[in-house]
C-alpha cells in the first residue's frame, strides 16, 4: 500500500531552490535512507513529509499519521546518546504507521548501534531513516532516497547496493566523457587535415608549369572546395555533439612530513598506571598505553566507559600521562561556540592553517566547504558546516598529534571519506574516538577497547591502512622533478624506494 506519494515538489529558502523531486514514492513495510551533504535539505523533507513544513510547491499525499524523531532535541542532563536511545524507544512503543528518524545512531556506542540495528531490522511500518551510518543504512534500509545537486534520485537495494551502482555510473559517466573527447579530437584532426588539403590542391604541385598550373585551376578550385565542404560537414557534426562533463574526481589529500613540526622520542603518548575516576565512579584502573609516531589508535567502548575522559587526563598532563616535549597537539571536539560567529570561513581558516592557500582549499573542497563558503559568516553556517570548519582547523594546523574527539558526528558522507583519506595519509599521529565502526576500521592502526573498567590492546584488532613514507617520498619526488637541475641519482633512489612501498 502506497503512504507517502510526492510529486513535482520544490523546496525554495530565501528565494532559492533548496531541493527538487519529481516523484518519490513510500510503501507499507518499507525501509527508507536518505542521504546527502549537510544542510542540503533531507531535514526539510521530513518535516514536509511529516507536514510540519507546509511552504513548498508541489503535490504530497500521505495517508497515515508521522512520528518524526529530530535529530536536536532537549538532552535533560542526560548524553546525547541516551536521548536519543529515550527517544527512539518511545517512539517504537507507539507502533507508528510511519516512523522517520534523524541521524538515530549518533553518539551511540556499538552495542546500541546493534541495539538500534535489530530493532529496526523489525519494524513493520513504514520507516524513513536520515543517517550518514553506512552500518545502519546497509543493514536496515531497502531503498534509498538521495540528495544530490538539489534534486532527490530514488534507488531500490541498500546502502551497498546504491554504492555500487553509483560507482558504476560514475564509471560509465567517465568512459563516456572520454570516448567523446577522443571523438572530438578525432574530428579536429579530420577537418584540419582537409583544411589542409584544400589549400595544397589550391597550390597545386611544385612539378607543374605555369600552362598547367592555369589549365587545372577550375578543377583544382572544385576539388578544393569538395574538401572544405567535407571540413565543414564535419565541423557541423562536432558542433552538434552533446559536450560530455567530466565527472568530478576528488584529488588525493596530501600532507607530508615536512608540513609537520618535527618529533623527537620514541613515544609521542605514554600512560603507567592511571586510574581514572569520574566523580566518585570509578571509570578505569591501571591504564597502561604507548603510542608511536605515525600510529592512528583508536579508542572504542560503551558510552560512558571513559574514552573522552581519558583524553581529557592525557591533554590535561594527569599525572601518570607523558606527552613527548616535541607534541603540538591539535585536539577536536565538538563545541561549536568556540568558533568566531562574526568572522569569515576563510578568515578562519587563513589564520590557522600551516599549508599554501592552495592546498588548504584542496581540503576544505573535499569536506564540501567550496569558494562560495569562504566569505560567509561563521554564524551562518549549519550545524554540520560548523563542524567541518572546526574540524578542518585543527586538522591544517601546525600539529604532529591529532587528538580527535567523535569527529565523524554530522559529518556528511562525502565529509567522512574525506576525512579517512585525509587520515589515511597523515604523515603524524593519531589519537581518536569514533563510534562509526566502517570508518574506525578503514582508518586505525591500532584499537584499545575500554571494558570492565580495563584499557584492553589487543593487537590484532585494527584493519586500517598502516602509517608509510609513500606521501613524504613521493612529495619529494615531485620537487625534485620540478627543481631547475635533475639529480638522477637521487630520482633513482627514490623511485626504487616508492615501487617498493607501493608492492
Amino acid at each position: 500500500m502506497t503512504q507517502i506519494n510526492l510529486t513535482k515538489i520544490t523546496k525554495t529558502v530565501a528565494g532559492e531552490p533548496l531541493f527538487t523531486l519529481d516523484q518519490l514514492t513510500a510503501h507499507t513495510g518499507e525501509r527508507i535512507g536518505i542521504v546527502g551533504a549537510n544542510g542540503t535539505g533531507k531535514t526539510t523533507l521530513a518535516r514536509i513529509i511529516a507536514g510540519t513544513d507546509t511552504e513548498f510547491t508541489g503535490q504530497r499525499t500521505v495517508t497515515a499519521p508521522v512520528t518524526l524523531v529530530p535529530q536536536i532535541a532537549p538532552t535533560n542532563g542526560r548524553s546525547g546518546g541516551q536521548s536519543m536511545l529515550d527517544r527512539v524507544r518511545r517512539a517504537l512503543a507507539q507502533r507508528p504507521e510511519i516512523l522517520i528518524l534523524d541521524e538515530p545512531s549518533a553518539n551511540l556506542d556499538d552495542d546500541h548501534q546493534q541495539w538500534l540495528r535489530d530493532q529496526l531490522q523489525h519494524f513493520s511500518g513504514l520507516l524513513l531513516i536520515i543517517s550518514h551510518d553506512r552500518e545502519l543504512l546497509t543493514a536496515v534500509a531497502t531503498q534509498i532516497w538521495s540528495l544530490s545537486e538539489k534534486t532527490y534520485t530514488q534507488y531500490n537495494g541498500n546502502f551497498a547496493d546504491f554504492e555500487r551502482l553509483r560507482e558504476q555510473q560514475r564509471e560509465n559517466e567517465l568512459t563516456h566523457y572520454q570516448q567523446a573527447q577522443r571523438e572530438r579530437r578525432e574530428l579536429k584532426k579530420a577537418i584540419q587535415a582537409r583544411h589542409e588539403k584544400a589549400n595544397r590542391i589550391r597550390k597545386g604541385s611544385r612539378r607543374m608549369s605555369a600552362a598547367e598550373l592555369s589549365n587545372s585551376k577550375t578543377v583544382r578550385e572544385q576539388n578544393a572546395g569538395k574538401m572544405e565542404r567535407g571540413a565543414r560537414a564535419l565541423k557541423e557534426r562536432m558542433d552538434q555533439q552533446t559536450i560530455a562533463s567530466k565527472p568530478h574526481e576528488t584529488s588525493a589529500l596530501k600532507m607530508v612530513s615536512t608540513d609537520l613540526p618535527p618529533v623527537t622520542g620514541k613515544y609521542l603518548v605514554t600512560v603507567a598506571d592511571l586510574h581514572l575516576q569520574r566523580g566518585k565512579h570509578d571509570l578505569l584502573d591501571h591504564v597502561q598505553l604507548r603510542i608511536k609516531p605515525g600510529e592512528r589508535v583508536a579508542l572504542a567502548g560503551p558510552n560512558g566507559s571513559g574514552k573522552s575522559t581519558l583524553i581529557e587526563a592525557i591533554l590535561g598532563h594527569q599525572s601518570g600521562t607523558h606527552l613527548a616535549a616535541s607534541a603540538r597537539v591539535g585536539y577536536f571536539h565538538q563545541d561549536m561556540t568556540a568558533l568566531p560567529s562574526d568572522q569569515t570561513v576563510w578568515q578562519v581558516m587563513s589564520r590557522v592553517t600551516a599549508l599554501d592557500d592552495n592546498r588548504t582549499r584542496q581540503i576544505m573542497g573535499a569536506f564540501g566547504l567550496k569558494a562560495i563558503f569562504y566569505d560567509r559568516l561563521i554564524g551562518e553556517l549549519s550545524g554540520g558546516e560548523q563542524v567541518k570548519l572546526q574540524l578542518l582547523a585543527i586538522l591544517v594546523s601546525a600539529s604532529n598529534l591529532l587528538i580527535l574527539d567523535e569527529p565523524t558526528n554530522y559529518l556528511d558522507l562525502p565529509a567522512l571519506r574525506a576525512l579517512e583519506d585525509f587520515l589515511i595519509g597523515y604523515p603524524g599521529t593519531v589519537l581518536f574516538v569514533a563510534h562509526d565502526q566502517t570508518f574506525r576500521q578503514k582508518v586505525a592502526t591500532r584499537v584499545l577497547k575500554l571494558t570492565a573498567h580495563r584499557l584492553i590492546d589487543p593487537a590484532k584488532t585494527a584493519q586500517g591502512t598502516p602509517a608509510t613514507d609513500l606521501p613524504r617520498l613521493q612529495f619529494e619526488y615531485d620537487q625534485l622533478m620540478m627543481a631547475p637541475q635533475l639529480d638522477t641519482q637521487r630520482l633513482r633512489e627514490l623511485r626504487e624506494q616508492i615501487v617498493e612501498l607501493k608492492k
